[in-house]
């Protein structure tokens, strides 16, 4: 049939989750809301090491932990964590579950609208806290 649409690629895509639990796993948040999840591994460039002629030896990566960025639905019910509280959180795709140190529990609010919470929590390798 002449202009019909041909599916070419890829046919399967990942959808944003619709168990919380699949991602948020501390007791006082688990039946949170989850709109979007953001992950990024911590550590950046790779650190370039020199041999004695200042010529780039080798390439050191340093894999410095996790961080998640994970945006609710801001429920009045929940008790949410504070600042530097620890939240037990599962990277998605990673089978267990780690203790994250929360760095921001931010709000979004906004009229008529439901409003956010946008946790950002980081894991570190030596898990210093």
């Amino acid at each position: 049939m002449p202009g019909s649409p041909v599916i070419k690629g890829i046919t399967t895509i990942r959808w944003g989750t619709s168990n919380p639990n699949a991602v948020v796993v501390a007791n006082s948040i688990n039946t949170a809301i989850v709109k979007k999840i953001m992950y990024k591994r911590l550590g950046g460039a790779p650190t370039l090491i020199e041999d004695n002629n200042g010529f780039t030896a080798c390439l050191v990566g340093i894999k410095d932990g996790d961080e998640l960025q994970v945006t609710c639905v801001d429920d009045t019910a929940i008790v949410w964590p504070d600042q530097y509280d620890i939240a037990s959180f599962k990277v998605p795709g990673q089978a267990n579950a780690k203790n994250f140190c929360v760095i921001d529990d931010g709000m979004d609010l906004e009229r008529k609208r439901e409003g956010e919470r946008s946790l950002t929590v980081n894991y570190f390798t030596n898990n210093i806290f």
